[in-house]
């Protein structure tokens, strides 16, 4: 089963100490001081998007890129109607300075599953509601993170399958508290249900799709490997080939010349013998 958050990769690297700090904005001026400043021309909407990202620590790139794409996908699929069903069934709003953490702890908290699901479904339209109406906010943070380092979407398929599992908890959660046959929302659930399938397909072809390149990249390097070992293989044949026709080549000018030296020492000792010179 997939993580909560990527693991929660970023549970770890955000101490509880960073949340007891001034709560900061993204580019380090606190989120009072920005809000104040933004009093007259910020909108509500604004105000809350700075508030809930204020929420989130700053400790780096990776974390930043895993809570802002994950709670884009997270929000895929997600109709104003099945926010009108979370409305109803969640446990009231959740706080605009709720740290994130604590709303990720919720969320994974096996018990607060099982026990209160209208919790879990305020938690998650929570973070729905952030990705949707911070959108600006989120997609530029994705963007902007890319353009800094292009390795962090080399886990976007790992991060797509943990906002998968959160969105299957929030359907689950949804049918304990009846959702699916509510006369009202009924409908909106069960196409949020629907939808789980669709996107659980896309992902695993995704994944096969990655897997099948991992393979003919792999492929691909041994054969070039081979290759390299054949080639260096008839390069040795070929220089032992050369190398013995030189070497027969010589032993035959080596033995010419001794038959012709005989021969010329032959004829010496002839016309000696003959008394000619």
């Amino acid at each position: 089963m997939k993580s909560v958050f990527i693991s929660l990769a970023f549970t770890s690297a955000l101490a509880s100490s960073a949340l007891a700090q001034t709560p900061m904005n993204l580019e380090g001026v606190p989120a009072s001081e920005l809000i104040q400043d933004r009093a007259i021309s910020a909108s509500p909407v604004q105000e809350r998007c700075i508030t809930i990202m204020s929420g989130f620590p700053n400790s780096g790139p990776l974390p930043r890129y895993q809570f802002f794409k994950l709670s884009e996908d997270l929000a895929v699929d997600t109709t104003p109607e099945l926010r009108m069903a979370l409305r109803e069934f969640g446990d009231g709003d959740v706080a605009d300075d709720t740290p994130i953490l604590d709303v990720v702890e919720t969320i994974a908290n096996p018990v607060l599953r099982q026990a209160a699901p209208e919790i879990v479904v305020a938690n998650v339209a929570h973070l729905i509601g952030f990705a949707q109406d911070c959108e600006t906010y989120v997609s530029g943070q994705i963007n902007s993170l890319r353009a800094t380092d292009s390795r962090l979407s080399h886990d976007d398929i790992v991060i797509a399958e943990d906002a998968l599992y959160l969105r299957q908890v929030l359907s689950e959660s949804l049918s304990r508290l009846g959702g699916e046959t509510d006369p009202v929302h009924g409908a909106a659930v069960r196409a949020y249900a629907r939808s789980l399938i669709v996107s659980r397909d896309a992902i695993e072809f995704a994944g096969f799709d990655n897997d099948i390149d991992d393979l003919e990249a792999l492929y691909l390097t041994d054969l070039d490997g081979r290759l390299a070992r054949s080639n260096n293989v008839i390069n040795d044949e070929m220089n032992r080939e050369t190398l013995g026709d030189a070497v027969a080549l010589s032993n035959d000018l080596s033995n010419s010349a001794i038959q012709q030296e005989k021969a010329r020492s032959l004829n010496t000792l002839l016309r000696i013998l003959g008394g000619g010179y």
